[in-house]
């Protein structure tokens, strides 16, 4: 056969080719149209992706002591509820079972668009996204259906930037009619809340270094926009008869680490309770601790190199003096954290102290955890791309979706070159030291948490440079200027007099 014989039978098959491509185009454009594509186009991976990681406990119920009743337990839960909310349109959303690999669940949001999840018992658990989420993990059983209440979590939300500082928030309220939501102003702001279908709106002016308690509708979406830069905070972990479940505290640039603080205190500490806010740092530092309504200095101290130092602060009973400002001299971690021990001296039930708490760690930096003392600790670390870690000297090798876990109580040292999420959980020990004479029921302790937002591990790095107006006025000189003038004119009037006089 020739290659003029060849040629008609090439130009036949690429008509055959180009006629099937084109069949092929036009039909997945009409499957598309008609919705049967829009499950196979979840799958596909975005290049860009933003990761979030965590555990469900293993067991949810706590038991507490009551001095009427003896042992009381909680009723076990048997899930959590992982709850999503988009920042921006077309947010592609998978979550999978980091063990197994199993994909659990996917979503396709737009802003301001809400995906629910149930998880049981002991799920370790990865969502994952094309562009940056809202997540929060809920002590909530079920998916919330005509619902009027939720848990509070005791946490901070992060902006749409993913720092805990910025301009814009969108974010889901699971609480109740109570005002549990705290708008802290790091510069004078005009703030407004819309929830997601616009018949939830209000205004705030809110002056620098002031802050404003606010109550929104449970299981709404709202975007709260600022004109200056705002903190967000939920729940009242120091409520007199409530647990005091344990949580981190961003600094005011954003990040976990930093010189400035911002959150609430309480009116009254039980001084025999195993709690307070605990500060790390890697340096020798003194910090203090103001009133942020008044102004106030409530307490100074230093913080040794490579330690942790716990305080606590009480401030007036009125909320709108409740908030404290800490501020450092060196950059510093701020958490509060139960120790776990189950004695106080106030209320009727015994102290339970309890937390999954996330921590951020950016590269090429050291980063201190706590983990609790008197408590059964859970510690893990993820990576989202593979990392070099060093946890306490010891070094290894992190592959994206495992994790590195850590139990010893104490003081640990996080070292990496890639962005990693440090998750804390803790609850009381088995058997308490401490009553001897008491028995626990059969089993073992559990955790009962309201919830935490879960930070995405790709914006762990991401923060602000703000210029904090100061608490502290300093002196004013004309007070000194003034009187000394006055007495210079006086002495000199009683002078010329004397003179006369002779």
């Amino acid at each position: 056969m020739d290659g003029s014989n060849m040629k008609p039978c090439n130009l036949h098959g690429s008509r055959f080719l180009m006629s099937l491509l084109l069949a092929l185009i036009v039909a997945s454009v009409l499957l598309y149209l008609l919705g049967l594509l829009f499950v196979p186009v979840l799958t596909v991976k975005a290049t860009t992706k933003y990761t979030y990681y965590g555990k469900v406990p293993n067991r949810l119920w706590m038991y507490s002591w009551s001095r009427t009743s003896g042992w009381t337990s909680t009723t076990p839960g048997t899930a959590m509820l992982l709850a999503m909310v988009a920042w921006e349109d077309s947010t592609i959303v998978n979550v999978y079972n980091l063990e197994t690999g199993e994909l659990l669940s996917q979503a396709m949001l737009n802003t301001m668009e809400k995906h629910y999840v149930v998880l049981s018992n002991g799920t370790i658990f990865k969502v994952e996204s094309n562009k940056p989420l809202c997540v929060l993990l809920l002590n909530y059983g079920s998916e919330p259906v005509n619902a009027t209440a939720g848990p509070v979590p005791h946490t901070y939300y992060p902006a749409t930037d993913g720092s805990f500082v910025g301009k814009k928030f969108i974010l889901l309220a699971s609480t109740g009619a109570t005002a549990e939501f705290i708008i802290y102003a790091l510069e004078k702001s005009e703030v407004t809340v819309t929830n997601q279908d616009g018949s939830d709106t209000r205004s705030y002016s809110i002056d620098v270094n002031t802050y404003v308690r606010i109550a929104l509708r449970p299981w709404n979406v709202y975007k709260i926009e600022s004109t200056g830069y705002i903190m967000i905070q939920s729940g009242n972990p120091h409520s007199y008869y409530d647990t005091h479940p344990s949580y981190a505290i961003p600094s005011a640039n954003g990040a976990f680490l930093g010189r400035y603080f911002l959150t609430f205190s309480s009116s009254y500490w039980d001084p025999y309770e195993d709690y307070g806010f605990i500060i790390l740092s890697l340096k020798r530092t003194k910090v203090k601790v103001y009133n942020l309504t008044e102004r106030k200095i409530l307490k100074e101290f230093t913080v040794e190199p490579e330690s942790s130092y716990r305080f606590q602060v009480e401030v007036r009973e009125d909320p709108r003096t409740q908030a404290i400002f800490v501020e450092s001299e060196e950059p510093v971690w701020l958490m509060f954290m139960h120790e776990g021990d189950i004695y106080k001296s106030v209320g009727r039930e015994s102290a339970y102290g309890a937390g999954i708490i996330y921590i951020g760690v950016r590269p090429n930096e050291d980063t201190l955890i706590y983990l609790p003392k008197n408590a059964t600790c859970e510690t893990y670390i993820f990576a989202a791309e593979e990392a070099n870690i060093e946890v306490d000297g010891f070094a290894t090798r992190l592959q994206p979706d495992r994790y590195f876990q850590l139990a010893q109580p104490g003081l640990h040292t996080i070292r990496s070159d890639k962005n990693l999420m440090v998750l804390i959980i803790h609850w009381p020990l088995e058997r308490p030291w401490g009553f001897p004479e008491r028995q626990l029921p059969p089993g073992p302790q559990g955790l009962d948490h309201p919830g935490t937002i879960i930070p995405c591990v790709e914006t762990v790095h991401i923060y602000h440079e703000i210029q904090l107006a100061p608490l502290e006025q300093p002196f004013p000189i004309m007070n000194v200027i003034v009187p000394v003038v006055a007495i210079a004119i006086i002495a000199g009037i009683l002078v010329l007099l004397r003179r006369r006089s002779k």
